[in-house]
């Protein structure tokens, strides 16, 4: 599976061509819908880790056409070791849900609408200043 070898970029020039790679490994705890994988952190108090699940459409007679939406969650979790010694976690949460019947072409369109949400100078000050305006 591509997310037991993934790799990211981290650092202050994170690009398509710039930044540090972190590579990111299984611990071998994969359920049915989702996979575990953590960077080669050294203290282990403050190991990042992301948990990755799938859901593929179920039966579902309420639905508008019957099934239930495909979801894909990417949940991010780094822990901070705070002044006084204790860890807090900082998690970032990526989802995308779909209808059975969206294309390709139409799943992508969210992909990258939604990424660029992430690093677009016009949305970063909701989620670093909680500022809607």
């Amino acid at each position: 599976m591509a997310l037991s070898t993934a790799t990211s970029l981290s650092g202050a020039t994170i690009s398509a061509s710039g930044g540090a790679t972190v590579q990111w490994s299984s611990l071998g705890l994969q359920g049915n819908k989702n996979v575990l994988v953590v960077a080669a952190d050294t203290d282990l108090r403050i190991r990042r880790q992301i948990d990755a699940s799938a859901k593929t459409p179920s039966v579902q007679l309420s639905a508008p056409n019957g099934y239930s939406q495909a979801r894909g969650v990417v949940f991010y979790k780094k822990p901070k070791l705070l002044a006084n010694g204790k860890v807090t976690v900082n998690t970032a949460r990526v989802e995308i849900a779909y209808d059975v019947e969206t294309t390709p072409t139409e799943i992508q369109d969210l992909l990258d609408v939604a990424s660029q949400v992430c690093f677009d100078s016009d949305f970063t000050p909701v989620f670093k200043q909680l500022s809607l305006g």
